[in-house]
């Protein structure tokens, strides 16, 4: 009897550990309370260059131009899809002056995705008597033309390479 005693006592013991208690929603009697979602806004898309490489320079004696060969990546860094816009090219001459002049070319940019980049190789055509034959520097920006509402619009410009068309 001691034995049979001792069980049941652990068992009871143990279906008691185990039971549930009944939870009671707070608020109304009779309606389930739910919790508050946390809702955050979703950022829009938010165009940089991260990456700019020279490719080359030619010269045009007949136009007296300068068409600059650069490969550029876009990236988006938003949280939703970008428009179709445009990049455009600036120059500083001489190199370290102190006023940069836009390059009267527009290169299409497609639409990119949030967390994703572009990468492509751009031509710009600049005139020779902007641009003079010192070496002068080269920066692009992403929607130049601001196209696309971004959640940060003043981190468009890339980094700014030096560009000297007597070595090319």
């Amino acid at each position: 009897m001691k034995t049979f005693s001792l069980f049941a006592f652990v068992f009871f013991s143990a279906l008691q550990t185990f039971a549930q208690t009944p939870q009671r929603p707070s608020g109304q009697p009779g309606k389930v309370a739910l919790p508050t979602p946390k809702i955050q806004p979703i950022k829009p898309a938010d165009l940089l260059v991260t990456t700019i490489s020279f490719v080359s320079i030619v010269n045009n004696a007949d136009t007296k131009t300068y068409t600059i060969r650069v490969t550029a990546t876009i990236r988006n860094n938003g949280g939703l899809q970008s428009a179709k816009t445009q990049l455009e090219a600036y120059t500083r001459t001489p190199s370290g002056g102190t006023s940069w002049k836009e390059i009267s070319t527009l290169v299409n940019i497609p639409a990119i995705n949030p967390g994703q980049t572009f990468s492509s190789t751009f031509s710009f055509k600049g005139s020779q008597l902007t641009i003079g034959a010192v070496p002068f520097d080269f920066k692009v920006k992403a929607d130049a033309a601001n196209l696309v509402s971004e959640s940060e619009e003043t981190n468009n410009f890339s980094a700014s390479i030096v560009i000297n068309p007597a070595a090319h």
